[in-house]
């Protein structure tokens, strides 16, 4: 059995080794935020397709719709926790979620309409074509509306906070 030497033992007690979540928080959330949209986008087309398949291609809208509701609890619970890391407020940033998502729902029906019926574009390469433009639009809506995070305090505001004077959310 071989002993380690004294300086590797102290390093083991006091360095922690980075898990592969230490190394995913790492990564610029812009870069996560795209890796899980892609992946719940993955998901939503895949659901489109199973869905039209079930339900035909004639209710694409109706399969639209059904895709969006379904897959808005798997999106919100990665978003929040996987990419933006944001504590509590889980009411108030699904219903700004849900609200993000009935926008992106309108536009993907319109530009999915508009590509089927005026270019007579393939159902499921119109849909294809709709989730590589809401991925952008949706990153800056998430970012800068669901999962806002207060800014952070002045040094004037830290001292008043002591004193329990104002109270910024």
């Amino acid at each position: 059995m071989k002993l380690n030497n004294p300086i590797t033992i102290i390093k083991n007690i006091f360095i922690k080794e980075k898990t592969l979540l230490d190394h995913w928080f790492e990564t610029d959330e812009r870069i996560r935020f795209t890796i899980m949209a892609s992946l719940n986008m993955g998901l939503r087309y895949l659901l489109f397709i199973l869905l039209s398949l079930i339900f035909t291609t004639l209710h694409y809208q109706l399969t639209l719709l059904l895709m969006w509701l379904i897959s808005s609890f798997i999106a919100f619970y990665s978003y929040k926790k996987f990419v933006f890391s944001t504590q509590g407020n889980h009411l108030q940033e699904y219903l700004k979620s849900i609200s993000i998502w009935i926008l992106s729902y309108f536009i993907n029906a319109g530009i999915l309409s508009v590509l089927i019926s005026k270019y007579q574009i393939n159902l499921y390469l119109g849909q294809g074509i709709a989730i590589c433009f809401l991925l952008i639009s949706n990153y800056l809506l998430f970012k800068h509306f669901a999962f806002r995070k207060p800014a952070p305090m002045t040094p004037w505001e830290k001292l008043l906070s002591m004193f329990d004077i104002i109270h910024k959310s």
